[in-house]
C-alpha cells in the first residue's frame, strides 16, 4: 500500500508536462503512485509523458477517451489501496520537491485526518504570482466554500466519491458529496502545496476563452442541476449547500446566465 496516489488527467497540455510530471517524480518522498490519464490528446502528450515516466516504476500512463470527470474516475480505479489521494492538473505542478514529505509528516502528526485543505500559489501574466491560503477549518465551512477544486484537498482514498462526467461542473458536485463523507479536517499551513498555472492560453478556464467556456457551459448547467438533484446526503450542512447551489443554478438558467 502506497501512502499517496497522484491522479493527473490530461488533454493537449504537452507544453506543461515536463514541469507537471517533474514536480511529482522529483519529490524526495517516494511512497506514492502516479497515474497519468491521457484523454486522446492530439499534440503528442502521451509520447512526452511516456518518455518522462518510462524509467520510473512509480508512474503509470493510460490512454482513454473520456472528458473531465471521466478521466479522474478512471484514475480512481487505479491503485485504490493508497492511503491518500492528490489530484494534479496536467498544466499545474506541485510547489516544491518536499511537498509529499511535509504533507506526510503533517498527516501523521495530526492523527490521519480524513481531509487536508491545501493552500496554493497562482502564477499568471508570465512571472507574476500570488499565494492563496484556504483556511476553511471545519467541514461546514469547507462545503460552503466557493473554491472547491479537487486539487485543493488531500483526501483518504477510501472516502473519495466519483465525479460527474461530461460537464464543466464536476468539481462542485463532487465537492458536496466529498464533504458529506469526511468526518475530520485539517488545514496545511506551512506554505503553498500546489501551483495553479494561469499562463496556459489553451485552458477553457481563463478569461480570454469565454466563447469556448460558453459552448460547453450551456449544456453543463442543465447537467449540473440534474447532478445536484441526484445527490444523496447525510449531513444537514451538505444538504443546505446542495439546496443553495440548486437554487442559484436554476436562477442562472432562467436568466440565460453563463460566463460573462
Amino acid at each position: 500500500m502506497s501512502f499517496f496516489r497522484v491522479i493527473t488527467p490530461n488533454f493537449n497540455n504537452r507544453e506543461w508536462l515536463n514541469k507537471c510530471i517533474g514536480s511529482v517524480l522529483n519529490q524526495t518522498f517516494k511512497d506514492y503512485d502516479f497515474i497519468f490519464i491521457d484523454d486522446c490528446s492530439t499534440d503528442g502528450s502521451l509520447d512526452t509523458a511516456g518518455e518522462l515516466i518510462r524509467d520510473d516504476g512509480l508512474a503509470i500512463g493510460y490512454r482513454t477517451k473520456v472528458w473531465n470527470g471521466g478521466a479522474r474516475n478512471k484514475g480512481l480505479l487505479c491503485h485504490d489501496d493508497a492511503k491518500y489521494t492528490l489530484f494534479l492538473d496536467s498544466d499545474d505542478w506541485f510547489h516544491d520537491n518536499k511537498v509529499f514529505q511535509d504533507l506526510h509528516d503533517f498527516i501523521v502528526d495530526h492523527d490521519y485526518p480524513d481531509c487536508i485543505r491545501l493552500p496554493y500559489n497562482v502564477e499568471y501574466d508570465g512571472d507574476k504570482s500570488v499565494n492563496v491560503m484556504l483556511d476553511d477549518n471545519t467541514i461546514e465551512k469547507l462545503v460552503r466554500s466557493n473554491f472547491c477544486a479537487c486539487w485543493s484537498k488531500c483526501v483518504k482514498s477510501e472516502l473519495i466519491p466519483p465525479f460527474p462526467e461530461n460537464t464543466l461542473m464536476e468539481d462542485a458536485v463532487q465537492h458536496i458529496k466529498q464533504c458529506d463523507l469526511i468526518h475530520s479536517l485539517e488545514v496545511f499551513t506551512d506554505r503553498p502545496v500546489y501551483t495553479h498555472n494561469r499562463n496556459n492560453g489553451n485552458s477553457c478556464s481563463i478569461e480570454k476563452n469565454h466563447d469556448l467556456q460558453n459552448s460547453k457551459w450551456k449544456s453543463s448547467m442543465y447537467r449540473y442541476m440534474a447532478d445536484l438533484l441526484d445527490l444523496e446526503l447525510e449531513h444537514d450542512y451538505c444538504e443546505a449547500e446542495r439546496k443553495r447551489r440548486s437554487e442559484k443554478c436554476l436562477a442562472d438558467i432562467k436568466k440565460g446566465l453563463y460566463i460573462q
